[in-house]
């Protein structure tokens, strides 16, 4: 109604790290306690070696909290003593962080809001260039996507039992050290759409297989997808699902019955689920909180 103000936007922080020391991550999720925002959800994965943190709350709060588990977690994690090769790819102690509006709405429709969360994202990366790593921002704005700026990084490359255990930077930092610290290494933040982390684990189905799968939903759906192998004997697909510039979000049960189309009819899903919560659940969680 006219005269009156809208109350401020909640956005969400993600935070990534290459770890599963469950102490550095409970240090990281205390560090990141500050009024006005809520910390959501927190998740380690042993397999990967992997953990993230999730953040909700008002633009000057949320910076506050992302940077101090930020700060945090550069401070307790040592890359050289991770897993090698990487069981999940990664480049960074603080692997990736994500500013994203707690919307599946299409980017164009939250262009305002990821310009904030942009902004904010820059804000963070000057905060740990300063703290000693190198970093590479991304968004509408940079003018790449996470995807475009992991490829200028060892991300990928992690993986491979005969790559040096050394991280890599290919394109000059917009933050910190031009040669990464081999500790430290490189953190990829930035803005985006609002990602669902949706995880299905396949039983009874090679890597092979689970990959054609994995590429059949990036073909029909343009989902970010990759398939690794995973506990068990098992394979997982993690799907990234997001909106695009014009579409919102795919939903969870088309992505899954496009996956159990595309794999062998002796395969088994074992497990599907959602890592870090919808957007709607994140909100929830923080009113709860």
């Amino acid at each position: 109604a006219p005269g009156r103000s809208m109350a401020p936007a909640r956005l969400c922080a993600a935070v990534y790290l290459s770890t599963a020391v469950r102490e550095t991550v409970a240090a990281a999720a205390r560090a990141a306690a500050f009024p006005a925002v809520s910390l959501v959800d927190v998740f380690t994965d042993d397999t990967y070696a992997r953990s993230s943190l999730k953040l909700v709350g008002e633009t000057g709060p949320l910076l506050q909290a992302a940077r101090l588990a930020a700060l945090e977690a550069v401070r307790l994690i040592d890359l050289q003593n991770e897993p090698h090769p990487a069981p999940h790819p990664r480049c960074g102690a603080v692997d990736m962080v994500a500013f994203m509006p707690l919307s599946e709405a299409s980017a164009t429709d939250l262009a305002p809001e990821l310009r904030t969360c942009e902004d904010l994202a820059t804000q963070l990366g000057v905060s740990l260039g300063d703290a000693g790593c190198s970093v590479l921002l991304y968004g509408p704005q940079r003018g790449r996507t996470l995807l475009e700026a992991r490829r200028h990084t060892s991300f990928f490359k992690s993986v491979r039992a005969d790559a040096p255990n050394r991280v890599c930077l290919h394109v000059p930092p917009d933050a910190g050290p031009a040669e990464p610290s081999q500790r430290a290494g490189v953190s990829v933040v930035g803005a985006m759409t609002y990602v669902t982390n949706f995880n299905v684990q396949i039983e009874s189905a090679s890597l092979t297989e689970c990959k054609a799968a994995a590429t059949a939903l990036r073909t029909a759906m343009g989902v970010q997808v990759m398939a690794l192998p995973h506990a068990h004997d098992s394979v997982e697909i993690g799907c990234n699902l997001q909106a695009s510039t014009e579409l919102p979000s795919p939903n969870t049960v088309s992505v899954l019955q496009l996956i159990r189309d595309n794999l062998p009819v002796r395969a088994h899903v074992r497990r599907a689920y959602v890592v870090g919560l919808t957007p709607a659940a994140a909100l929830d969680a923080a009113a709860a909180s």
